[in-house]
């Protein structure tokens, strides 16, 4: 029944079009900002947008679609390595590096989707954790890529750090964009109806296999574009700080602390996790990890939809009790 409500009900314009004023003033305060930031305010600040970039990319298939992969960092290794490849052996400039970065991201989502769509909960996951493992295991050994060594890119051909700080915003932009428009389309009312129950999907006419992997495709290619990004500022990569599970862990978590299959609970945890707990706590790292397992232990036993769900909680219990006081 929920299923075939959401399938035949329209999102709400009024959440729709606070959400788009969300992504505005963003935008414009991201770029309002940047002036007035230093060096190294600019580098976190880049780093921090990555980050919710690539949380919020990831809350497309895992939270919003419901398929918990594990190989998002495939997908930053992929954009990063092919970023610094056409660079080196093309001598292609930003914007056509980070083209193919979206290229490569887009087809191997593709490829991902053929394979492991055949499998379903816990099997998927498992099936999307070998893969990265795998991807990692063969950048390795591949010579083409530098194997272990890794590779640099030319610093000609490197963004400055200030355009790397716009391209950041651009990109949590886009994500965040994504995601709302996502999430009051009909599309994204037949994605949440798959994650929900896909066998009843099917049955009222939604192509589970479609679905999901259009979710997968703008995923990949905003991760892609983000280890893209990440590539440029770091100009060196190898292969297990570009394919590192830790990615995917990073993302993962940051989701789950917002809001896991929210708009603006990625952006949220990647705020708490990467600027609260690992740039105030960087002096400490143990303390910033047990920090953070007992936050992710604390949400997911007292507030399972993480600080944006319980923030949503506590105004609509305000708002019960509004009338009753007056």
């Amino acid at each position: 029944m929920t299923i075939a409500i959401r399938l035949a009900g329209h999102a709400r314009p009024t959440a729709a079009a606070l959400s788009w004023c969300g992504v505005v003033a963003l935008l414009a305060g991201a770029l309002l900002v940047h002036p007035a930031l230093s060096r190294q305010g600019e580098n976190v600040a880049t780093s921090l947008l990555l980050y919710v970039a690539g949380a919020t990319a990831w809350n497309l298939i895992g939270g919003m679609g419901g398929q918990f992969s594990l190989a998002q960092s495939t997908f930053v290794g992929v954009g990063g390595y092919t970023t610094v490849m056409v660079m080196l052996t093309r001598g292609w400039s930003t914007v056509p590096a980070l083209l193919a970065a979206g290229v490569a991201g887009a087809t191997l989502a593709a490829v991902m989707g053929a394979v492991l769509f055949r499998l379903r909960g816990a099997y998927f996951t498992i099936g999307s954790l070998a893969f990265a493992l795998a991807a990692l295991s063969w950048m390795t050994v591949w010579s083409f890529t530098g194997a272990t060594q890794g590779l640099s890119a030319p610093l000609a051909l490197v963004p400055t750090p200030s355009a790397t700080f716009t391209l950041a915003v651009l990109l949590a932009v886009a994500a965040i964009g994504a995601g709302v428009a996502i999430a009051h389309s009909r599309y994204g009312l037949r994605l949440m109806a798959v994650r929900d129950d896909e066998d009843v999907a099917d049955s009222l006419g939604v192509a589970p296999f479609l679905t999901k992997l259009g979710a997968l495709v703008v995923s990949g290619v905003l991760t892609s574009l983000v280890g893209a990004a990440f590539a440029m500022t770091t100009i060196s990569i190898e292969p297990f700080s570009a394919f590192g599970v830790g990615w995917t862990i990073s993302f993962v978590v940051m989701a789950i602390v917002g809001g896991l299959g929210t708009v603006w609970g990625p952006a949220i945890g990647a705020v708490v996790v990467y600027y609260g707990l690992t740039v105030q706590l960087q002096q400490f790292p143990t303390v910033s990890a047990i920090v953070s397992g007992l936050l992710i232990v604390v949400l997911i036993t007292f507030l399972p939809n993480g600080l944006l769900g319980a923030l949503q909680n506590l105004t609509r219990f305000l708002v019960r009790r509004r009338p009753a006081s007056t």
